[in-house]
């Protein structure tokens, strides 16, 4: 039995359809959505099924991390410690809102490689819905207490979501200012705010009934209200300039299901370098390759800059000292003799062995 897909085929017919009717449907399909601008947004809409697996992984790695919170001793801060090698970079990233540090994991990795000589360190040891300026007070102790106890030379520090406000309230506050902070890279932070914040008050209810719970950490204070548009918290903090020896970095995307508008992810100020990435998504910057990419140039920098850094002469071992004329005359005398003591020991031995005459 055949195909009628193949019948048609073989006889040709799909080969003599009017060429009028695909040029039309070309010329419609490219007004419709331009050739230049058709992979841009199929990728952005496909990116919504990505975001949609993030958020999962997400809630994955929040709930493994609580359920090590609860069920064992929580001793991160002494065990990352311990496995510090000596980097002269030091690498701390702090989540956002009801997020844990586990899902910073990814991006840790490929920034604490070892190439890059750099210690990276999770810090998610505060009640996420406090008061931020609060929590940007902690934050400036754990930093303290990791420097002290590593001496790093240069420290970087990365937020995602909530996590980045509460870097900017840190620095922009002054507090730190006398620590080697030398970047600070924003992923999907919404430094203009977010009426997502609006969470914040049912949350607020739910967490005083959580607060009664036995070995939960109180909180004070309501974060999510503290970064809705306009509020008296970000019109402060936006007031502030940044501070000058610090370079400021930040990842936005064109659709943020959790910033809303979109463009409010943008760091408003002149001298900070905002990045644009064509995608769906608030997780995205967790697990995205692309946001990837931005952290380590931003950090690192690209290859052309490290053939462009002077390179350190290399060092030579010390030359050993030529010896001088007089020594050298003396040490040809010594072989001279040595040579001529030789040759009449060797005349004497001779002649004692030849043969007695006949």
């Amino acid at each position: 039995m055949s195909i009628p897909g193949a019948r048609l085929m073989e006889r040709g017919r799909l080969r003599r359809l009017p060429g009028k009717l695909v040029r039309g449907l070309h010329s419609v399909n490219a007004f419709l959505l331009p050739p230049d601008r058709y992979r841009g947004s199929l990728q952005l809409w496909l990116s919504a099924l990505e975001e949609v697996y993030f958020v999962g992984k997400n809630f994955v790695d929040g709930t493994i991390h609580l359920s090590e919170k609860v069920l064992y001793e929580d001793a991160y801060h002494q065990r990352r410690l311990a496995e510090y090698g000596g980097q002269r970079r030091l690498i701390v990233f702090v989540p956002g809102y009801m997020q844990g540090p586990s899902s910073l994991y990814r991006l840790e990795r490929y920034l604490g490689i070892e190439l890059f000589d750099a210690f990276t360190y999770r810090w998610g040891d505060f009640p996420y819905s406090q008061d931020i300026h609060i929590s940007a007070r902690q934050l400036e102790a754990v930093l303290r207490q990791l420097h002290e106890a590593t001496g790093v030379e240069e420290i970087f520090l990365v937020g995602h979501s909530q996590g980045g406000i509460i870097i900017r309230t840190m620095v922009q506050s002054g507090l730190g200012a006398d620590l080697p902070i030398k970047k600070c890279l924003f992923l999907s932070s919404p430094h203009q705010g977010t009426w997502a914040g609006l969470v914040a008050i049912p949350h607020k209810g739910l967490r005083k009934a959580v607060n009664y719970l036995p070995y939960v950490r109180k909180a004070r204070g309501e974060s999510g209200l503290q970064l809705l548009p306009g509020s008296d918290f970000l019109r402060d903090l936006n007031a502030r300039p940044l501070p000058e020896q610090i370079k400021f970095y930040s990842v936005h995307y064109n659709l943020d299901p959790m910033i809303w508008p979109p463009e409010n992810a943008v760091l408003p100020y002149p001298e900070a370098q905002n990045f644009f990435i064509n995608k769906v998504g608030h997780a995205q910057p967790l697990y995205c390759s692309r946001a990837t990419e931005i952290a380590i140039r931003v950090f690192y920098g690209t290859a052309a800059d490290r053939r462009a850094a002077p390179r350190e002469a290399p060092v030579r071992p010390p030359s050993r000292p030529r010896p001088k004329l007089k020594q050298k005359q003396k040490q040809k005398q010594k072989r001279k003799g040595l040579r001529r003591h030789g040759r009449r020991a060797g005349g004497k031995g001779s002649a004692r062995n030849d043969p007695a005459p006949g």
